[in-house]
């Protein structure tokens, strides 16, 4: 009860840094500043999660064309999304950049990608590509042209030899390299043929020198042993278990 009456107003605030009922002013600038950090990081995060869902949100590709110095050409490209009005479901299609609302398109040139015209009073009309194969087929129009297509083969050859030019190894490396992997499989395989003699004969000599190291286990066994030594088991070879049987037989005579 003493340590709790202790705790006086004073001594409260003068903990908290505003000790004798005075502010102090850095602990407050401390806090202001947190304050600030903390509604950056807030912001910041906010800002991210805006612009991700504002860009997810406008995936409609809406190019738009019209007439520039009398020439019909590509103006520019926006995006678009869907937006839903009224209670019976009714969707308009929103621009980001132009800040317009068009009917919902229903010509697609690709996915999510739409294509309006501009027209000289203002409307803007979603249209697509004309066949040009028909049309060429309407107007009696030929596909191909011999002497257009010869003349274009002819510049397309000399292009290539006067800007193109291919170095040696372009022009000759993989033939190069079939020949010099022709050359070391070759030269692998003499190689390899000419030391199957010298194998022969070190195998031939091994196995010289396993049947002499038989022929001296058996003899070491008839005179230690006596009697006639175990026959092979069909690999040419005495058993090496004849040096146990000998130790064997010498433990049993002397016990």
């Amino acid at each position: 009860m003493a340590d709790v009456s202790a705790l006086k107003s004073g001594d409260l605030l003068g903990g908290m840094g505003l000790g004798g009922g005075g502010f102090n002013i850095g602990t407050l600038g401390t806090i202001l500043i947190w304050v600030f950090v903390a509604l950056l990081i807030v912001g910041a995060i906010a800002g991210v999660l805006i612009f991700v869902l504002t860009k997810k949100s406008y995936k409609l590709k809406i190019w738009i064309f019209g007439r520039v110095g009398g020439v019909p050409m590509l103006k520019t490209i926006d995006m678009g999304k869907m937006v839903s009005f009224g209670m019976a479901g009714d969707k308009l299609m929103k621009l980001k950049k132009l800040k317009k609302f068009f009917p919902p398109p229903r010509i697609q040139m690709g996915k999510d990608i739409y294509w309006f015209y501009e027209r000289e009073d203002g409307e803007y009309i979603n249209f697509s590509l004309t066949d040009i194969d028909d049309l060429q087929k309407k107007a009696g129009a030929y596909y191909v042209d011999t002497d257009m297509r010869m003349q274009r083969l002819g510049i397309e050859k000399n292009l290539r030899e006067r800007l193109q030019k291919q170095t040696f190894f372009e022009k000759y490396g993989s033939t190069i390299a079939g020949v010099i992997f022709v050359i070391m499989v070759t030269i692998s395989l003499v190689v390899l043929f000419s030391k199957l003699s010298e194998v022969a004969s070190a195998l031939d000599t091994a196995g010289g020198n396993v049947g002499a190291m038989a022929n001296a286990v058996e003899q070491f066994y008839l005179k230690r042993v006596g009697g006639e030594a175990p026959s092979d088991t069909g690999s040419g070879l005495v058993p090496a278990l004849a040096f146990l049987i000998f130790r064997r037989k010498k433990w049993l005579h002397k016990s």
